[in-house]
């Protein structure tokens, strides 16, 4: 039962009905609402799901409560392990053995280490780092444990956020769901838009823009030249439609219920470089790695200064590469993110004397143009099904520059692509406006009701006519 389909919109408005008719027992509907949802999705992920949640209840409580230190200290280095321990024991050990198996081929003479035949279980990612950010939080003594089971489970396994994020904090989540939740129509109205925008961004465009790039990288070794080239910069849109159409749809369902979620994205087309995109770019994933491993890193190792914070950087961006799957791929997509804010933070002084010598506008300009064109480099690393899918298609993106397709058509429906084409510089535009300081949500919501509700049944007949198919979130294999 995902976002975009109808079984989801039956739960939402019984979800909905429950929730605003029981005043008392409103975190109680969510919680039994999230388990429903997981439930959906396969009944064993509920059984695993709670005992995740219940490890980690109990290792709070035990955190906030046991005053010796050493004690102290020994049950949050448990708690964590235990955390990292099952991440990666579901999403990595196969990783380990294959890796560990291509050193044994080395010698005949050793068998090989057989793989285990396991299924990783979906929002592992994000509820694991959920509960390390709350164990790490308490044990700092910034934040207390909560001890209503129902409440915390419904932390770590809110419906909303459960597959594919954002990772919420535990200090912006628990005040809001131990409030009164009380119903205000700004917030349902809110959600709705929220929710509908996200469903235009992903039906309507992602989905309608997945095609060519699912093609190509499903068999790259079938194109050079202007496919490439085309897929190379179509694929940072289609993620960025996929990726923050769902963050939309998460945090406009989670507005109806009146809780706010950290939002992922802000406008990050416009970054005039590295360091900035991700501060704009898949924001709770990257602030989390800022706050509990980039800058304990270099406070711990402050002494050795500049090294610490490089060091500190290529650590924080090889946990991003590898939390996204264990594949080399990713790995590598985290060097080059690395590498790249490296030379940001060396360069950093002489190219704000480059840029004095220049024209703001054309340094603005430029610099956003290299920014977008970096990441479209990268997300060969992210989109690919290997190492050497991703070289071959960096070494033939220039190759014969003609429109060869071997009998394949780049886009099957030529008019709802032009349509997704056409809804993203739509978005576009909005976005540079907004980065301008011009509110347009603000003034649209403002414009007379005929004006806002054909505004909002336009989206609602683009995703009837042109959403492209049932295409699964792109983020919900992490």
């Amino acid at each position: 039962m995902f976002f975009n389909s109808f079984y989801y919109f039956v739960f939402l408005g019984v979800t909905f009905v429950l929730f605003y008719s029981f005043k008392k027992y409103r975190w109680f509907i969510l919680f039994l609402a999230s388990l429903f949802f997981i439930g959906t999705i396969s009944p064993n992920l509920i059984f695993f799901a709670l005992l995740f949640s219940i490890l980690n209840y109990f290792l709070g409580i035990s955190l906030e409560t046991t005053k010796n230190k050493v004690y102290k200290k020994r049950i949050f280095w448990l708690g964590i392990s235990l955390d990292i321990g099952l991440l990666a024991s579901f999403k990595y050990i196969n990783f380990v053995f294959e890796n560990l198996n291509f050193i044994l081929r080395l010698f005949p003479e050793v068998a090989s280490i057989p793989y285990i035949n396991i299924i990783v279980p979906l929002g592992i990612s994000y509820y694991t780092f959920q509960a390390l950010g709350y164990l790490i939080r308490i044990n700092r003594g910034a934040e207390k444990a909560e001890h209503n089971f129902g409440i915390f489970a419904t932390y770590l396994l809110f419906f909303p956020k459960f597959l594919s994020g954002p990772v919420e904090r535990s200090n912006h989540f628990f005040p809001q769901i131990n409030s009164s939740l009380d119903f205000q129509k700004d917030n349902i109205s809110t959600g709705l838009r929220l929710f509908l925008w996200g469903m235009f961004k992903k039906d309507v465009i992602g989905n309608n823009l997945a095609g060519p790039v699912m093609l190509v990288y499903g068999d790259v070794e079938n194109y050079h030249g202007i496919p490439l080239i085309i897929v190379f910069l179509l694929q940072t849109v289609h993620l960025y439609c996929d990726f923050s159409g769902y963050t939309d749809m998460a945090l406009g369902s989670a507005r109806i219920f009146g809780i706010q979620l950290g939002d992922n994205f802000n406008r990050p087309f416009f970054a005039k470089n590295v360091g900035e995109f991700w501060r704009r770019w898949h924001i709770s994933l990257s602030s989390w790695c800022n706050d509990f491993i980039f800058t304990p890193f270099i406070v711990k190792y402050r002494k050795l200064k500049n090294k610490a914070a490089i060091l500190g950087i290529f650590i924080t961006f090889f946990v991003i590469g590898i939390w996204h799957g264990a594949k080399w791929t990713f790995v590598i997509l985290g060097i080059l993110q690395g590498i790249a804010i490296s030379y940001e933070f060396y360069t950093k002084r002489k190219r704000i004397t480059l840029a004095k010598k220049l024209q703001k506008k054309w340094v603005v300009f430029f610099s956003r143009i290299f920014t977008f064109l970096f990441f479209c480099l990268t997300l060969i690393f992210f989109n690919a099904n290997s190492v050497s899918d991703a070289f071959y298609y960096i070494t033939h993106l220039f190759s014969g520059i003609e429109w060869k397709f071997s009998g394949h058509d780049l886009v099957y429906d030529k008019n709802s692509f032009i349509v997704g084409i056409v809804g993203f510089l739509f978005i576009f535009i909005i976005e540079y406006f907004n980065e301008q300081g011009e509110d347009l949500m603000k003034k649209f919501i403002h414009l007379p009701l005929l004006v806002r509700w054909t505004g909002y049944y336009a989206l609602i007949i683009l995703i009837y006519l042109y959403g492209g198919g049932d295409e699964a979130f792109v983020y919900l294999k992490f």
